[in-house]
């Protein structure tokens, strides 16, 4: 009888029952491509529910999500949810202690069925706190799902090494959107952004559209750059989140390059890593990054501490940054930075999601301070928008 495991590119492996969409046997998985295969970065999230808009959120693309929160699907899945513009799911699979499958809230879908829906492979009944210290212990590393036999782990653990180095893929193309859209505000729009989607968050969308700004999606694997400066309408333009790797994106990089001093840049996670590279700074892999609705930040400019939601595996390197920026908010737990800001070159950024879904609503400000600056206001007044 075969079991199904979850197989890390060390030899660790963890047992467990699987949900949602069938996992490949392994003489399947050893004749698979990895973007074709339930493999990919592991990371843990220690969000305590919001399953739903992490499983949507594009920034995990080609990656494994383990919840440490012991119950996921206690509430079931509602599509209204979704962050992904996509509706559908961008990692790999999803890894649990105990995933709930009694009565929902009328209208409800089971988290196992959704995940058949979105091809997406689920683990339960996986010793998540061990697969969590394992985790912050050697760092996140390629994990793959896989029916076998006990006798046959090594030649998963054998696949995932011919698997390109995760730091290598692009998952851009597969995670922006394929036209130029126009989201139009409910009330008459009082501003006119542009947002490079990276990956973008549907909340994030709604959160500039809630603040009556006229929100126009654009491709990030378009020529980007050349399309705001022909149109020359917009107040300001805000780099999205997304997954991988920032150094790996030269082109975009470039593209940004042309827009600084032109008018005002925002940056979102991924966004705020370009907004970094662009300035001239620098950015490094994180051992197991942040993946939670808990990270402290301490904004510098009021001393002040705010909880915030975060999803991202890379930071920015501070004294990487010229002269010329500021770092705006750092870290409280582990001192990296997550935020910066340049009145020279009208540029404010952030690490963090302040659109917080999942995640509390503390950073929410955010939007206003970009607002603010694309009136024209001092990027140094910042803290008056809290």
């Amino acid at each position: 009888m075969q079991h199904t495991y979850l197989i890390l590119s060390d030899g660790t492996f963890f047992e467990g029952e699987s949900i949602g969409y069938p996992p490949p046997d392994i003489e399947r998985l050893c004749s698979s491509r990895i973007e074709d295969a339930p493999c990919g970065e592991i990371v843990f999230n220690t969000t305590m529910g919001a399953y739903h808009e992490i499983l949507t959120d594009p920034s995990y693309a080609g990656q494994v999500i383990v919840m440490t929160s012991v119950h996921i699907g206690n509430y079931g899945c509602d599509r209204t949810w979704n962050e992904s513009c996509s509706d559908t799911a961008a990692c790999r699979a999803f890894i649990m202690r105990d995933a709930y499958d009694g009565l929902l809230p009328p209208d409800r879908i089971s988290l196992s069925d959704i995940l058949a829906e979105w091809n997406v492979c689920g683990l339960s009944g996986v010793d998540t706190r061990a697969l969590t210290l394992h985790i912050r212990d050697f760092g996140a590393m390629y994990a793959v799902v896989v029916r076998c036999e006990p006798t046959e782990i090594q030649r998963a653990v054998d696949w995932i090494t011919t698997c390109p180095p995760f730091g290598q893929l692009d998952f851009i193309p597969s995670v922006t959107a394929q036209s130029v859209t126009s989201y139009k505000p409910a009330q008459t729009a009082n501003k006119r952004f542009a947002l490079i989607d990276f990956g973008v968050k549907r909340s994030i969308v709604n959160s500039l559209l809630a603040r009556h700004v006229e929100t126009v999606v654009i491709p990030a694997t378009m020529d980007f750059s050349s399309y705001i400066l022909q149109d020359g309408t917009f107040d300001a333009v805000l780099l999205s989140n997304g997954p991988g790797d920032p150094a790996l994106l030269t082109p975009q990089i470039d593209q940004i390059k042309r827009l600084v001093g032109t008018v005002p840049l925002f940056g979102i996670c991924l966004g705020h890593q370009l907004i970094a590279h662009a300035l001239g700074a620098k950015t490094t892999k994180m051992k197991f990054g942040h993946h939670g609705g808990n990270q402290p930040v301490v904004e510098h400019t009021t001393g002040s501490v705010f909880v915030t939601a975060q999803n991202h595996g890379y930071c920015v390197v501070p004294e990487s940054l010229p002269s010329h920026v500021t770092v705006w908010m750092t870290n409280a737990d582990d001192g990296t930075n997550e935020g910066l800001f340049s009145d020279d070159s009208r540029v404010v950024s952030v690490q963090f999601h302040p659109e917080a879904s999942p995640g509390p609503r503390d950073s929410q400000f955010v939007f206003d301070a970009f607002i603010n600056i694309a009136d024209g206001k001092s990027i140094g007044g910042l803290s008056s928008c809290r």
